[in-house]
């Protein structure tokens, strides 16, 4: 498939094109404008535009003199037709994830990109942002080990979310703080099995997958690339892929099945339980023992409690 460029004027907009565009081209030429021509138009083979309409638009509003188009070719009339429908259509069928998006556009504020200039109905991000400082969640880092049940799994965690303190994202941002929750770890791990027992017992760590920021730092991946060096145990960096982003009933896939029989899996936080629940039984399906353990407890999960002034308890 080659992207060529060609002369704005060259190209033709089909006559009869059902899609009632006009509303958006202000919207798309910002689009263009501050992220470039990403997306090329596509025309037939006598330069008649099959999709694209409004990136066309766009660019004539941005007086650009060529754009990058796709020549297609290979299509009959009838599948260039059919092309043209179904393009506009298919987009129709996409729905937002609330949450998800809630959380982009908070981010995005954060960077001052106004999100206005693409058609996005931000007057009722004062009271979005305002939810949002609701349910933010905080912890202020004063180790407090608990054992709880999660449905039908046990876990252990370190830290519990609370009303004051940093805000988890901040928290989950800083490399710094992954060299506190990997000491923490191994600290349980040393008390719970001893370092010797757990290298003689072919015990390996795993991660949850990550499921919005598919690269780039990622706290739990750094938390256990750091324990895993302390205890000198083999660690599977993402072993698992998120096939979906669905905080309920989420779809995950083994790519890496530990050689070793026991896994630590651990994940940062815990407020359903659903992710950790949705890997492990991978896991189990693949006949491994499996610890559960987790950086922070939220408040959404109940459970017994043991304080033993800091130090881990066995049996867990």
């Amino acid at each position: 498939m080659d992207i060529k460029f060609f002369p704005l004027e060259d190209l033709k907009p089909y006559e009869k094109n059902p899609r009632k565009n006009d509303n958006a081209v202000d919207a798309v030429a910002q689009s263009i404008k501050q992220f470039g021509f990403k997306s090329p138009i596509i025309i037939d083979a006598d330069n008649v535009i099959i999709c694209g309409h409004t990136r066309y638009k766009a660019a004539q509003k941005l007086k650009l003199d060529s754009v990058p188009c796709i020549v297609a070719d290979d299509l009959s009339p009838e599948k260039i037709k059919a092309y043209r429908l179904a393009d506009n259509k298919v987009a129709e069928l996409a729905i937002w994830d609330d949450a998800f998006l809630l959380e982009e556009l908070h981010d995005l504020d954060v960077f001052n990109i106004d999100m206005a200039d693409f058609g996005f109905d931000t007057s009722k991000f004062g009271s979005w942002q305002k939810s949002w400082a609701r349910t933010e969640k905080y912890c202020d880092l004063k180790k407090k080990i608990q054992c709880f049940s999660a449905g039908d799994i046990i876990v252990t965690s370190f830290y519990k979310v609370g009303k004051k303190g940093i805000p988890i994202a901040e928290i989950k941002e800083k490399e710094s703080n992954a060299e506190l929750f990997a000491d923490n770890l191994c600290d349980y791990l040393n008390c719970w099995a001893g370092v010797e027992n757990l290298a003689k017992g072919d015990w390996c760590i795993c991660t949850t997958p990550r499921r919005r920021h598919k690269d780039g730092f990622h706290f739990s991946t750094a938390i256990c690339e750091r324990a895993a060096n302390q205890l000198g145990l083999p660690f599977y960096k993402d072993a698992f892929i998120a096939k979906n982003r669905e905080r309920i009933n989420p779809e995950f896939h083994m790519v890496t099945n530990p050689a070793q029989v026991n896994v630590i899996l651990y994940d940062d936080i815990i407020s359903t339980g659903e992710t950790l629940r949705a890997t492990r039984q991978l896991l189990l399906d693949a006949g491994h023992v499996v610890l559960l353990v987790v950086g922070i407890k939220n408040q959404t999960c109940k459970g017994g409690v043991y304080d033993d002034g800091g130090q881990t308890s066995k049996g867990t």
